[in-house]
């Protein structure tokens, strides 16, 4: 299985690649291939980048065995499924159900640093197009908390930076800063 997982990606053919190496439960090659995904699409999260990557997302299918970082990628793809219902206006259970898709990558160990910007920028317009708070206090305080841990890795020499607007953390700053008030406010 290890053999075929290994022509069938060498020749192109990845999701038939990843198919055999989940059936040879080879967790150290699909660790390795979401490794690759990771450095494809850490370098650009915009939603042109996502498409070419979310089809072979959708090869690999629910059931993903335990590789953390394909697990990763698959509830990023939900997210991002989520948040562009969400921010069509298709439904308000939409953007509670991305709220919930974002404290979960949050709060999951397999979420790389890296991405936690990316993630909340990319929340930002939903939690400021909202009359109401979609975060609670704690989920807010989660999401400052995990903000501020980002600014105190960027100074660490092995910081993985990613190629988001210089704004970007400040306007996510801004954004859970003015829904914690609203939270707060709702609460009391």
């Amino acid at each position: 299985m290890k053999i075929a997982g290994c022509y069938h990606w060498k020749h192109g053919r990845k999701g038939t690649g990843v198919y055999w190496f989940q059936q040879a439960h080879d967790k150290v090659r699909l660790d390795r291939i979401a490794q690759q995904l990771f450095e494809r699409i850490g370098k650009s999260v915009a939603d042109d980048n996502f498409k070419q990557w979310e089809g072979l997302l959708e090869l690999l299918g629910s059931d993903i065995g335990s590789a953390g970082g394909l697990e990763f990628l698959h509830r990023y793809r939900d997210f991002k499924r989520s948040l562009q219902q969400a921010l069509e206006g298709r439904t308000g259970e939409a953007a509670r159900q991305t709220v919930e898709f974002l404290i979960q990558l949050m709060r999951n160990p397999s979420t790389p640093q890296r991405f936690w910007l990316p993630l909340l920028h990319d929340s930002v317009k939903l939690l400021n197009c909202k009359p109401r708070p979609l975060l609670n206090v704690a989920e807010t305080t989660l999401l400052l908390n995990k903000l501020q841990e980002l600014s105190m890795a960027k100074l660490r020499p092995d910081f993985c930076s990613n190629h988001l607007p210089s704004h970007a953390l400040s306007s996510v700053r801004l954004a859970l800063g003015s829904n914690l008030a609203r939270a707060i406010l709702e609460e009391a």
